[in-house]
């Protein structure tokens, strides 16, 4: 049974719809999964691999569908609890249109689950640390790809009233040509404002003013105006994007975003399974956010910005020209030379939030190189499985999303991917091209004699931002500020830019789908008698096109991703001892150190977590020590963090005690697994 009735669409959506009916113990990934049979998947391996996993229902969803979580972690004789072991939280499919992401996370979760008997990374995994696997976040809204019309909405499904009128979800599109589909309508209006493109007329854009073009086209969502009120589909059902609904930079007044931060049933449930385990520390998201390829934070001034301004009523108060731009390390030096603290820590972020520069939007420079590190792992993998990906595509984080949440607030590190975009032409550079890869082979004296033409041919192909001249990059280069090596790694780091060009930005994608879906893609603008616009056309994408692979790509990119976010789960830090040593001072007092070291490749805690203070410091304990007995130190001492890699941080003591009598020493922190030893004084 398919439920889209249109030839036209057979070859595209029949493979991307599944029939109702009971899902498989097996995962398969010929198809998207319905949030019902998502569910299923997650109860049928809980019971099969119940030594393993367990179903944790978090929260019910605005239409009261369960949000699960699945909880995997083997139970090795002598282990801890699950839910108080280092954990990573799998989020995915937060958006609810994000169908693929689901994919991914049921494919991670069903190999850990099928291959801890045979795979000696994965049971080292499971037998120290706990998985929570989220595969489906907003189960109302993907349960919106499987309807009856298809209409790519991204709200949940609380009422909100969006055009103020009193009324609530009374105006939302309608399928007018009975195609299974919710399009675009085009009409022609003198005050329209776009025309469709020279090139490729199907596409519209927005007419230019600046090149003479006027505009003859007004578009609207496919549907009439139900309300009557001369506009149309503003008020659709349902009103929440959960993924603006989280507090970090959250956008107020925008109704889509929510009442307030957290309002909805959805990202409440998530919120409070989050702050009731404090052992996770890493979230992995299979999102439309690909904080790998792209690592800029969108929002407005960050805490972190190089100079600012401080107002003037503050700025006679420290002394400080309120027409310069200081730093914001600078004014904490300032600040804390003048002793005005008050016994409170003085920090860029406080002096930030105190200058009301708002929340801190980038991402902290000493966790910066574990993200860079990543991203070159994730690219050398990438063209090593032969992926595709059109880095160009690849999108920030946004205002009040849920990965910006868990790194700044939460401080826990965090990488999310998007998994598929639809592919870009792949243009070969000619032979005597510059590239990136040529350009970090270059002496500073071989780039300056390519000149400035050819140097700004370079910077348009790579969609380096408007600013980047080629006679500002020369002068950089011949002032020894930057080499052409460092050059080609900064542009390597900066936002993927499309590259600049004259054709319509959704060319590529047009000729994707007549070519692989067989032109399936896109509906063909057709006359249609609109009951108040009169004589309109109604064609446009079909819903979902852009981020939703056909089920033929799937397999290749989530088994590619689901091995990669595995692989970084086995870098979270672990602590050890890695060294004792008592030394007699005197009779009866002996002088203790215990070294205590990351074998973990990530540090024991992010930058950020610690600015933001949501970060535990490791607890170093004396246990049963009397304080009599501590000549020098403290019963209780906390190291801050430790770096990865085998970083070392040291603990000393000097205690009086009987020779041959034993003192036991613990360490631990929520996001790790405690070590204890115990010494004899001798």
């Amino acid at each position: 049974m398919n439920r889209i009735r249109v030839s036209c669409l057979c070859l595209f959506i029949s493979f991307m719809l599944v029939l109702p009916g009971t899902a498989a113990e097996k995962l398969t990934l010929k198809k998207y999964h319905t949030p019902q049979e998502v569910s299923q998947l997650l109860k049928s391996w809980a019971a099969r691999y119940s030594n393993l996993a367990k179903v944790v229902f978090i929260g019910k969803s605005v239409k009261k569908a369960d949000i699960a979580v699945l909880r995997i972690a083997a139970r090795p004789k002598g282990s801890t609890d699950p839910d108080a072991r280092p954990g990573v939280f799998v989020s995915a499919n937060i958006e609810g249109t994000h169908l693929v992401g689901t994919e991914a996370a049921l494919l991670l979760a069903e190999n850990l689950l099928t291959k801890y008997g045979t795979d000696k990374k994965i049971k080292s995994l499971l037998d120290k640390r706990t998985v929570y696997v989220a595969p489906l976040l907003n189960p109302d809204v993907a349960g919106a790809f499987f309807a009856k019309v298809l209409y790519d909405r991204r709200v949940n499904m609380m009422p909100v009233d969006e055009d103020l009128d009193t009324l609530v979800d009374e105006d939302g599109p309608e399928d007018l040509n009975k195609d299974g589909l919710i399009t675009q309508m085009r009409v022609k209006d003198p005050e329209g404002t776009w025309i469709p493109d020279p090139k490729e007329p199907r596409l519209m854009r927005k007419a230019e003013a600046k090149k003479g073009e006027k505009g003859a086209y007004k578009i609207y969502a496919e549907g009439i105006d139900t309300d009557g009120d001369g506009k149309y589909n503003e008020d659709p059902p349902g009103g929440v994007e959960l993924n603006r609904n989280f507090p970090h930079d959250y956008e107020y007044n925008v109704k889509r975003a929510g009442l307030y931060p957290v309002s909805e049933k959805e990202t409440i449930a998530l919120v409070k399974f989050l702050i009731s385990r404090p052992n996770i520390a890493m979230v992995l998201n299979f999102s439309s956010e690909n904080t790998i390829l792209n690592l800029q934070q969108t929002g407005r001034a960050r805490a972190s910005a190089d100079k600012v301004k401080v107002p003037s009523i503050f700025a006679s108060a420290l002394g400080l020209d309120p027409d310069e731009e200081y730093s914001l390390k600078e004014i904490v030096e300032i600040i804390k030379g003048m002793n005005i603290g008050g016994g409170i820590e003085i920090t860029e972020d406080l002096v930030a939030s105190f200058l009301g520069l708002g929340p801190a939007m980038s991402i902290d420079n000493q966790d910066m190189p574990f993200f860079e590190a990543v991203q070159k792992d994730y690219k050398d993998a990438l063209k090593k499985a032969e992926l595709d990906y059109p880095e160009a595509s690849a999108k920030g984080v946004r205002k009040g999303s849920f990965v910006a949440y868990c790194y700044f607030q939460l401080g826990v590190q965090v990488f999310s991917t998007d998994l598929w975009a639809v592919p870009e032409p792949k243009k070969e550079p000619a032979k005597d091209a510059l590239t990136k890869e040529k350009l970090k082979e270059m002496t500073s004296e071989e780039f300056i004699a390519l000149g400035e033409e050819k140097i700004k041919a370079f910077l348009k192909e790579q969609g380096a931002p408007p600013n980047f001249k080629a006679a500002m990059v020369i002068n950089m280069v011949k002032s020894g500020r930057v080499t052409p090596k460092q050059m080609a790694e900064m542009m390597e780091k900066m936002p993927p830019r499309p590259a600049a060009g004259e054709d319509h930005p959704d060319t590529y994608i047009i000729k994707w789908s007549d070519s692989v879906l067989k032109g399936k893609g896109f509906v063909d603008w057709k006359s249609f008698k609109h009951p108040t616009l009169g004589n309109v056309e109604i064609g446009g994408f079909i819903p979902y096109l852009k981020a939703t692979p056909p089920p033929s790509e799937i397999e290749k990119t989530v088994s590619f991703h689901a091995d990669f976010y595995i692989g970084l789960m086995g870098r979270l830090p672990e602590l050890e001892i890695k060294k004792t040593k008592v030394e007699a001072v005197d009779t009866d007092l002996y002088h203790v150190t215990v070294y205590f070291t990351n074998k973990g490749w990530f540090p024991t805690s992010t930058a950020q977590g610690r600015r933001a203070r949501t970060s535990w410091p490791i607890t170093v304990r004396l246990e049963s020590i009397k304080d009599k007995s501590l000549f020098s130190g403290q019963p209780v001492v906390t190291l801050p963090f430790i770096s990865g890699s085998g970083d070392t941080k040291k603990v000393e003591w000097t205690i009086r005690g009987k020779k041959g009598s034993k003192v036991t020493i613990t360490a631990k922190t929520p996001k790790l697994n405690p070590v204890t030893t115990t010494v004899t004084l001798q």
